[in-house]
């Protein structure tokens, strides 16, 4: 080991997480033609290549997966050691952000409207874990299901033509709040939504729950929350309605790299969050 580079290790092993050159070079600040050269030079020095390019996708050779599972756990304790993380960071939802509000040594920020942007920063450790409901799967991370909830239908309590159910066609002739958020092409009411919906009349469209609920409150229309904020709705003078259709639960995931799968803090972390998930 005497004419080994250790600086070649975190340029591997950044690239191995991020599947990129090129955000790898971004992430640690320095030239593409440079990690190229450090991962060149490494697989030099190892004797065996580390990736393969297929177009723009790059993906690690078996002998890149068995060295990263040896060095990574190294890089972590001497990142914990050298960092000295007083907090982790996590999304989370809504619905279930403010649940975990009395867990002390994290910062809690709420869900990307984006999976990928969440995987991304999971690997580039902008955050240290991830509660969200997943449309795709990845190598890479962990999943834990953690939290089922359903969508519930809200309205304001003295609303001029909904009582406390509603018809299929009466839902259709409504105005709709509806979030930004899109899955598969499709808003949440579509995708959760176990038969086709005609298309819906959608008047406002809004960034979060939080803000659904504000824009029925002293209005005709009508909209589709997690059911976790369903006391929320209560205190806003909102009506809580069952949808006029079957849907399936939103399944909320703990979302984490692989890397934390054994690091002892986090594993705590991850047990407090199921327990208070478990019982609200």
């Amino acid at each position: 080991m005497h004419d080994f580079d250790m600086n070649l290790i975190k340029p591997f092993a950044k690239v191995y997480e991020l599947n990129s050159i090129t955000k790898t070079a971004e992430l640690l600040n320095v030239s593409q033609p440079a990690i190229s050269g450090a991962i060149k030079r490494l697989e030099t020095y190892l004797g065996y290549p580390l990736f393969i390019r297929s177009g723009r996708k790059l993906s690690p050779t078996p002998n890149a997966q068995t060295f990263y599972s040896q060095v990574s756990t190294v890089l972590e304790i001497v990142d914990n050691a050298l960092g000295n993380k007083e907090h982790f960071i996590v999304y989370a939802p809504e619905s279930i952000l403010l649940k975990l509000s009395g867990i002390h040594d994290i910062q809690l920020i709420e869900s990307s409207d984006s999976e990928d942007d969440t995987f991304n920063d999971l690997r580039m450790r902008k955050i240290d874990l991830a509660i969200d409901n997943v449309t795709q799967q990845d190598n890479s991370f962990c999943f834990e299901l953690v939290r089922k909830e359903h969508l519930k239908l809200v309205c304001c309590k003295n609303h001029p033509t909904v009582a406390d159910s509603i018809t299929m066609e009466h839902y259709l002739q409504l105005g709709h709040v509806a979030m930004k958020l899109v899955r598969n092409n499709m808003r949440a009411v579509e995708y959760f939504a176990k038969t086709a919906l005609k298309a819906r009349d959608i008047r406002v469209q809004v960034s979060s729950p939080a803000n659904m609920m504000l824009a029925v409150q002293n209005s005709d229309y009508i909209a589709a929350i997690p059911e976790g904020l369903c006391h929320i709705a209560d205190s806003l003078g909102l009506k809580v309605i069952e949808p006029p259709f079957t849907m399936t639960p939103i399944d909320f995931h703990l979302i984490y790299h692989k890397r934390y799968l054994k690091d002892k803090r986090h594993q705590q972390l991850r047990e407090t969050i199921k327990n208070m998930l478990i019982n609200f």
